[in-house]
């Protein structure tokens, strides 16, 4: 046999043989089953997983701690000295009765005058001046607003401007109501995992709505119309403040 025949069949063999060896190991490698068997789980546990949205809207009502009251004086002349000078006789009565009761954030807010011009029946124009002062205070005692209220009015006040009940601290009555609303979350998500047959869940992203405080202005309109009338108090309906959480979140039923 020609020797260069015969190297060229030894090579052949050589490259046959190295071939079928590493089929051998790749075919019976422990290490390549194992990666295949848990590429299969993982898209048997893909199929088996449920992906879903929730929503929740959680509500509380809280009893009022405090109320915020405005009140107001306006007043008018043809002399803009006179009107002022009757303007803070007035407000500086009612700073003084105020400052008597125990309140908090006692203070005079939106004093202004202007002049405007009116007219009578023969056209003829006189210019006036109105003098508009406000005072605003805070108060926790509730039970006695409605007297304080009428006090007010006697002593010379005009106008209730606004009337809010409200909280002293509306972040810890949020964070309490968030609370709720998440709680409320996982026990929805719990619900429907157990009834479609899943084991588990988990919150994969959540998002938060709205967080709303609904104060109530109580006060929709009140004035004093004639100077003789008195008033005894003032009727309030006390009324709840409404604290409202809003989210929503994808869950996964496992």
């Amino acid at each position: 046999m020609n020797k260069n025949i015969g190297l060229l069949l030894v090579f052949i063999a050589l490259i046959l043989l190295s071939v079928l060896v590493v089929n051998g190991l790749y075919f019976n490698n422990p290490a390549g089953q194992e990666q295949t068997a848990e590429l299969n789980n993982n898209l048997s546990s893909a199929e088996d997983t449920i992906k879903t949205n929730l929503s929740i809207n959680q509500t509380k009502e809280y009893v009022p701690e405090i109320a915020d009251v405005v009140i107001g004086f306006e007043n008018e002349s043809a002399s803009q000295a006179t009107a002022v000078e009757a303007n803070n006789k007035v407000v500086n009565n009612l700073m003084a009765l105020l400052e008597s009761n125990d309140l908090e954030k006692v203070a005079t807010d939106q004093y202004r005058v202007y002049p405007y011009t009116r007219y009578n029946d023969n056209d003829q124009k006189t210019v006036y001046y109105r003098v508009t002062n406000q005072i605003k205070f805070t108060t926790s005692d509730l039970d006695r607003l409605p007297v304080l209220i009428a006090q007010l009015l006697n002593a010379g006040a005009n106008r209730v401007v606004s009337l809010n009940y409200d909280l002293r601290d509306n972040n810890q009555a949020l964070n309490e109501v968030t609370t709720m609303a998440i709680n409320s979350l996982k026990e929805k998500a719990k619900f429907m995992a157990d009834n479609l047959g899943k084991e588990n869940y988990r919150i994969k992203e959540i998002n938060f709505g709205n967080q709303n405080i609904y104060r109530v202005n109580l006060m929709k309109s009140a004035s004093r119309a004639d100077n003789s009338q008195e008033f005894s108090e003032v009727p309030l309906a006390k009324e709840d403040v409404e604290i409202n959480v809003s989210l929503s979140a994808e869950i996964e039923l496992y």
